[in-house]
Formats: structure tokens, sequence, C-alpha cells
């Protein structure tokens, strides 16, 4: 018995991330969506884009909802520009914001930019993330797109992605993951 739940468990960690999904709002350096670690160094800014990547989810429509959240406080987040196509936004990146087209920005495609955020790294080589997390001040909150529907869209709940500065985004599985799962079955 101790066994098979070790081997359900391993199986769900190592194909969990592979379940289909509304799709991510998701941040990489380019549209090939390949690159999502750099290096930066101190007291230098880069810029990182925003995509809405679609799996088994409908075609990013009017809006996305979310907030960004960076790892360390000597990451500070310097400005956005948004896609030509975004007309309001409502709040901001670090507290959460809703931004909204008059118009459908991804009907059939399966990337879309959202948006070019630019950052300074006031640190001294460590490595951090920018994450894309929750925005507090969604009903419920949460990471959401909206599709193209009329009058009102309805919002699907999305994931949201990590870019890795001064590391890699390789999600190798950490030595001490397999010994911390069998040390809940001892």
């Amino acid at each position: 018995m101790k066994k098979m739940a070790m081997s359900a468990l391993f199986l769900m960690l190592l194909f969990g991330s592979a379940a289909a999904h509304n799709g991510a709002l998701s941040l990489y350096t380019d549209p090939s969506i390949s690159v999502c670690h750099m290096d930066i160094g101190s007291f230098e800014s880069d810029t990182i884009r925003l995509y809405y990547v679609r799996d088994q989810g409908p075609d990013l429509g009017v809006g996305v909802e979310f907030r960004l959240e960076a790892s360390s406080v000597d990451a500070l987040f310097l400005g956005v520009e948004w896609n030509a196509q975004i007309n309001n936004t409502i709040g901001d990146i670090e507290n959460g914001v809703s931004a909204v087209s008059a118009v459908c920005m991804g009907s059939n495609e399966n990337v879309v930019y959202i948006a070019a955020i630019s950052l300074m790294y006031m640190g001294f080589g460590e490595r951090f993330t920018v994450r894309v997390v929750e925005n507090p001040t969604s009903e419920p909150p949460g990471i959401y797109i909206e599709p193209c529907a009329f009058p009102l869209p309805p919002k699907y709940a999305v994931l949201g992605g990590t870019f890795v500065f001064n590391g890699t985004c390789d999600p190798g599985v950490k030595e001490t993951s397999w010994g911390a799962i069998k040390e809940l079955y001892r």
C-alpha cells in the first residue's frame, strides 16, 4: 500500500504539469516563447515580454487580469508598454491590473503579445524570478483572460508563468523533493 501511494504521488508530480489547461500568461524574451531566463548585472535594466499562450482554452479576446511579483526587493519595475490594441488599464502590474481592448486581440492565434515590462536590477548577481500571479482585485482573485463574446465576455482562469534572472528556467526536480515525498510515508 505504501509503495503504491508513493508511486501514485510520483506519477502525479511527473505528469501533473503536462495536464491540459486553458492557457497561461507567460514571460519570455521573444515571440518564439523559447527563452524564459536571462542574466542581468548589477544596476542594469532589461525588458521581458508577457504573452498569452493558449493551450486547450479559448482564443485571447478583450482582456487580461494579473499581477507580477518579483522574488527580490532589488528588482524594480520601471514601466509597461502595452500591446497597441489595449486601450484601457485599471491598476498596475505590481498590485493587480486589468487590461482591456475594444477589439479581439488574438483570434486563432496560439501566442499573443500582451506587454513589454522593463525592470532594473539593483542587486549583485543573485538568482531571482518574476512571476505572473493572481490579481487580488479580481472577483474572485485570480489570473484571467476574457475571450471575445459580446455583450459580456466570461472570464477564464489561466496559469501564470515564471521568468528567471541569473539562473535557468529548466524545470528540473530538486534532489530534496523525492526525499521529502518519502518522508511523508515513514
